[in-house]
């Protein structure tokens, strides 16, 4: 289907402390009886691979309180571990509600990706507020998109950003 010719986009920007709930309800409200699509954008920052790239970075087990090197090969696994989480519980969350819901990653990184994705004059990017203070932000109003942003707890945005200051 042609880029002009397709059916309009609802999308859910997440990342690894969205508020999942709080997005998922706007975008309800967004969606109402139109006939948009559904889609879920998880926002791929690289804090796991910059931290695992610092030599003094360790992980220490919460279990046994062992610590070990944090590598890249363990940075690509939790950052997998997250996108699988993140997928399950809107994949959940789309099911209660018997919805049809596309899932993308996106490294933040992949400005074309994100102009394939976002970039239709009805879509609609339901977005946590914390967003506007990562470079992808500015790509973002860039694009013929509607961009709603939703006030998150002040813990939630405090962990984004304190993991992921460059985005």
């Amino acid at each position: 289907m042609a880029r002009d010719e397709r059916t309009a986009r609802v999308l859910i920007a997440l990342t690894e402390s969205s508020p999942v709930d709080d997005l998922w309800q706007a975008a309800l409200a967004r969606l109402g009886q139109t006939r948009a699509e559904l889609m879920a954008l998880f926002l791929a920052g690289d804090h796991w691979h910059r931290a695992a790239s610092l030599p003094f970075t360790r992980e220490i087990s919460r279990l046994s309180g062992v610590d070990a090197d944090f590598t890249l090969q363990r940075a690509r696994q939790v950052q997998e571990e997250a996108i699988e989480r993140t997928r399950q519980l809107v994949d959940k969350l789309a099911s209660d509600a018997q919805l049809t819901l596309g899932f993308e990653v996106l490294v933040e990184t992949d400005r074309d990706k994100l102009r394939e994705l976002v970039s239709g004059t009805g879509d609609i990017l339901i977005a946590p507020s914390f967003i506007i203070r990562r470079p992808l932000y500015a790509e973002l109003k860039q694009l013929d998109c509607h961009i709603e942003l939703i006030d998150v707890p002040p813990n939630a945005a405090a962990d984004d950003t304190a993991s992921d200051k460059s985005g």
